[in-house]
């Protein structure tokens, strides 16, 4: 396995950090505290995970950094206001903690609330970013960020941990079992470094009474609705192909010669999940005692061919994206240099999958099987991407499994 070497400050154990006696004092005894905390209430998982919890009325805190542009509680009532105004029900709002992941201070100054309220964290976020020097993203919130969850979980005496990891801390493998992890494989790029060590973290503590691990696959957007906040992966492959067209005459491009280009072959898989899927599936194990402690492969056991993920790309460029005139554009060759160059970052990520066994998460949710991201599916989502400006408007997309629905 290829580990970057890690600065002090990520390469660190975990404090001893034992409450003082003042503090132990204050602590509510366990069975009385009632409320969850989730970590990434804003990205695309854990705002699906917090909807839930507050259509079930449930009591949720939740941390949310600063931005410029919208303070943590308008980005939360933002989110809020527009479920409401599809389910046509008030919610009840979460307690905001405002802080960086990063920071172990956040922690310190809600010490007294984890202590007296907080009986399970679900920690959901993480940085998605491939390539980062140490010090830096990804590692400074997959690793550090999950080191300071486990801090307030020893100091606050909190027993019960659900940490999202990703399934490609499988690296480069054929098969990978829901119990193997760090079997020395080859990873590919900083940000499943920086899971794999993380997962490892969790996995080497003594104060917990239970451990959850999921691990999702390439999750893409709600199979219904076409809806996502987040557009990394597939959807940034599509969109560097709809920005590149636009310098190009329709037609002078062809997905499978893209393929050649990147040294695929057309018969690669990629193992795409829907959040919606994904966000079912882990509340209702969240939801079910019995079913904790055990590591979750949230992986489709169809996964799609690397030629009909670029059909879709191509189709879709060729049905909603603005073309150059005929006299004005660039060459093939130059798209698919351009688009080569560019996708330079995701070239690993692009790369045949493991078979994921996902054993455990079909015995607790057999209920629950994952919808097929098959092309008309994968053309669906394309479409709400680009007809979406890629996040920037509101627009109706017909959905293959349901009626029309508005994204925003």
């Amino acid at each position: 396995m290829i580990i970057r070497m890690m600065n002090s400050s990520l390469d660190r154990p975990l404090e001893e950090a034992e409450p003082s006696s003042a503090n132990r004092s204050r602590h509510f005894a366990y069975s009385e505290r009632k409320q969850h905390f989730l970590t990434g209430a804003t990205g695309l998982v854990g705002s699906y995970i917090l909807r839930q919890l507050l259509l079930d009325n449930e009591p949720v805190a939740v941390l949310v950094r600063q931005s410029r542009r919208q303070s943590p509680q308008d980005r939360i009532n933002t989110m809020i206001a527009h479920w409401e105004q599809r389910y046509q029900r008030s919610l009840p709002r979460p307690f905001i903690m405002v802080g960086d992941l990063s920071d172990p201070e956040w922690g310190h100054r809600n010490h007294e609330w984890f202590s007296s309220h907080c009986k399970a964290i679900l920690h959901c976020a993480a940085s998605l970013q491939f390539r980062g020097a140490p010090g830096y993203e990804p590692w400074v919130s997959n690793l550090e960020g999950t080191r300071n969850i486990l801090q307030i979980c020893q100091r606050t005496g909190i027993r019960h941990l659900h940490y999202v990891s990703t399934a490609y801390v499988a690296g480069v493998q054929t098969r990978f079992r829901e119990d193997q992890l760090d079997d020395g494989q080859t990873l590919r790029n900083d940000y499943e470094q920086s899971k794999m060590l993380a997962e490892k973290m969790v996995r080497g503590v003594d104060f917990l009474d239970s451990l959850t691990v999921y691990r999702p696959a390439i999750v893409v957007g709600d199979s219904q609705t076409g809806e996502t906040t987040t557009y990394h992966g597939f959807y940034a492959i599509l969109k560097l192909a709809h920005t590149l067209a636009a310098k190009m005459p329709r037609g002078t491009h062809c997905a499978r010669s893209l393929l050649q280009a990147l040294g695929l072959t057309g018969s690669e898989h990629k193992n795409f999940v829907p959040v919606d899927w994904v966000s079912r599936v882990m509340y209702h194990i969240y939801r079910h005692p019995e079913l904790h402690g055990q590591t979750y492969h949230l992986t489709s056991p169809r996964p799609t061919p690397t030629l009909d993920f670029a059909d879709v790309i191509q189709n879709a460029v060729e049905t909603y994206s603005t073309f150059a005139p005929p006299s004005q554009g660039f060459t093939e060759d130059w798209f698919h240099t351009t688009y080569a160059d560019q996708l330079d970052i995701y070239r690993a990520y692009i790369q045949e999958d493991p078979f994921f066994d996902s054993t455990n998460t079909q015995r607790a949710a057999p209920h629950l099987p994952c919808p097929e991201i098959n092309s008309e599916m994968l053309s669906f989502l394309a479409s709400c991407a680009i007809l979406s400006d890629f996040g920037k408007k509101k627009t109706v997309v017909k959905s293959p499994r349901s009626k029309s629905k508005t994204l925003s």
